[in-house]
């Protein structure tokens, strides 16, 4: 499921009622992000198995802190912020450690496994917040306002991560 074909408007529907107490709605919303959260903190992690980890902890941080969210048509952006923290918290840990994912789940994966491995090698040698601005525009297809809100930079900022990132990716890739 592309990103952009998710309405606020539904999140918004269904943010409502768990707030109200439908504890089991929360579901709905899990269903429909799991797999664009987990595919955005494997390619910035690059393990799967910790990914998938660190996915649920960012879901149980957003079900436990669902309340706080001020802008219930922002969920999304909402929602990254919180696994690029959860990446980020991650990253500081691990920092110097390098993991190169083999079959990430998206739809890069239709390259041959020599480019997909070129690529995910180079990805992990980008700065973390170069990586995740490659990682939110190409491989998520989010709008540089929402790389904005969940960096917390303006879109200028972010636009000059992807320009320099593109062009470390080049010289890395040849």
């Amino acid at each position: 499921m592309k990103l952009g074909s998710l309405k606020p408007v539904d999140d918004r529907k269904i943010i409502e009622r768990v707030l109200k107490g439908d504890t089991d709605a929360f579901n709905l919303l899990l269903r429909r992000w799991e797999k664009p959260i987990y595919n955005f903190i494997v390619r910035m992690i690059g393990d799967r198995d910790e990914a998938m980890d660190l996915c649920q902890d960012a879901f149980m941080k957003a079900y436990r802190e669902l309340d706080t969210l001020k802008d219930l048509d922002r969920f999304s952006s909402w929602l990254y912020r919180i696994a690029h923290n959860t990446c980020f918290s991650k990253l500081r840990k691990d920092h110097g450690k390098i993991f190169v994912e083999l079959q990430p789940e998206t739809r890069a994966s239709r390259m041959p496994i020599e480019s997909r491995l070129a690529v995910e090698t180079a990805l992990q040698h980008l700065p973390e917040d170069q990586r995740e601005v490659v990682v939110l525009k190409v491989f998520q297809s989010l709008k540089f306002e929402e790389i904005a809100a969940i960096q917390d930079a303006p879109v200028s900022t972010v636009k000059s991560r992807l320009y320099m990132a593109f062009e470390k990716l080049r010289a890395i890739l040849g």
